[in-house]
């Protein structure tokens, strides 16, 4: 299992290089649909130091994962921007998750903060059905989409989400 998890991260960090250099060269229209929400959210965060690093060097990592320390916390500059292109085909996609999305922009979210809280939902989502039974993960997909609707409907509940979820990436500077 160890070296089928390592060929995974290895493979993994060379499809982030090509589509680092996509970026780079200004041809991701030529990436598939997925990889275009990665390149788009990358190049959204190339002037982050870490997430810059993580991305330069990917080749040159062999799958090692690039991790940060933050405030006593571990943290994965790719697994953010990974994050954001998933909200960026959500809100493609999914017309509740880009009502939610439309609705915080225009109350004054600005966009790129509305994806950390539509991230920051979908990420406790993710980490609760990995976790949980069946049954513990259809009741993390119900709280799921009831704060999606309530991001759309509810002014307190978006300011506390807006609050909760910052924009800011002080982890990647």
């Amino acid at each position: 299992m160890d070296d089928e998890l390592a060929k995974l991260r290895e493979l993994t960090g060379q499809l982030q290089k090509l589509t680092y250099e996509a970026v780079k060269a200004g041809t991701m229209a030529e990436l598939p649909e997925e990889e275009q929400l990665f390149a788009r959210a990358m190049q959204e965060h190339m002037h982050l130091k870490h997430i810059h690093n993580a991305l330069e060097f990917a080749d040159l990592r062999e799958g090692a994962p690039y991790e940060v320390e933050y405030e006593g916390n571990v943290v994965n500059p790719l697994a953010h921007v990974a994050l954001h292109a998933a909200v960026k085909g959500q809100i493609e996609k999914a017309p509740e998750v880009r009502t939610a999305f439309e609705t915080m922009v225009a109350t004054g979210t600005p966009a790129h903060h509305a994806e950390h809280v539509l991230g920051g939902l979908l990420g406790a989502l993710m980490w609760e059905m990995s976790r949980a039974s069946e049954k513990g993960a259809a009741e993390a997909k119900a709280r799921y989409d009831r704060s999606i609707q309530r991001l759309s409907g509810d002014s307190s509940f978006r300011e506390k989400m807006t609050k909760r979820f910052g924009g800011s990436h002080a982890a990647f500077d």
